[in-house]
Order: C-alpha cells, then structure tokens, then sequence
C-alpha cells in the first residue's frame, strides 16, 4: 500500500468525537500540569554543575567517596617529620665525601669539550665518468 494511497482513504473516513468522559480526563491532566517558573537566579546558578553530574550522580558520589579514603589512608599513613637533634650538627664524613664526588663529576660535564676536528664540507659531484661538455654556438 503506498502512502498516498493510505492518505486518500483516511480522506475518506469520517471523523470520529472523542468520547466525553475521555476528553473531561484529557482536559482535567492538562490543566493540573504545574508549568515551574526559571526565573530564579539560584536556579541558573546551579544548573552548570548539574548538568556534570547529570548522566550518572551515584559514579560522581563513589568516585569522591573513593578520593577522601585515598586522603584520609594518606594522612594515616604519613610519617611524623624528624626534627633534627642539634642546629649545628655537622654531616657524616660519607656524605662529605659523596658531596665532593658530586661536584667533580659535575666539572668534569660542565668543562668545554676540545674543538672537534674540521668536517669536509661535502661538494656534490656527477654520478657518471661522463664527462660534460658546454657548447654555445
């Protein structure tokens, strides 16, 4: 059946009436709608992070649930910081030494390399023994 064809028969139905017990319900549904007014500015100032957390609030909720245990097993777990027992305590000689290491190693990179030696500069040349001769008449 084509569509046309479909059309021209319902052209030719007549119209039925909604019943009227049917059409008091419709109308009574209708009218009980209470349309919410957005007019408010609290409404529009929180609509941007609703609509973040809009496709799925309970992943948003366990993800923070998860971040504050993460934290709080973080501030358990941290050690106390050591508060050193004398002001002028001088360091071991082991670090004295690594620290003397350390610097001589860093000379040794810091020093200016010895000039590199001259590199040919490279002259392309014919890729044939064919010799090339110019003619001008």
């Amino acid at each position: 059946m084509n569509t046309d064809d479909f059309e021209k028969q319902l052209e030719h139905q007549p119209m039925r009436q909604i019943p009227a017990a049917w059409r008091r319900e419709i109308l009574d549904a209708a009218g009980s709608i209470h349309n919410p007014q957005l007019s408010t500015v609290s409404s529009q100032r929180t609509s941007w992070w609703r609509e973040l957390l809009w496709p799925c609030p309970q992943a948003w909720a366990g993800l923070a649930a998860v971040w504050l245990l993460i934290l709080g097993l973080n501030a358990a777990t941290r050690e106390p910081a050591r508060v050193a027992k004398t002001a002028h305590a001088s360091p071991p000689r082991e670090v004295l030494m690594a620290l003397r290491e350390q610097r001589r190693l860093f000379v040794e990179l810091v020093e200016p390399f010895p000039p590199a030696e001259q590199v040919k500069t490279f002259i392309p040349r014919p890729r044939s023994e064919i010799s090339h001769r110019t003619v001008t008449v």
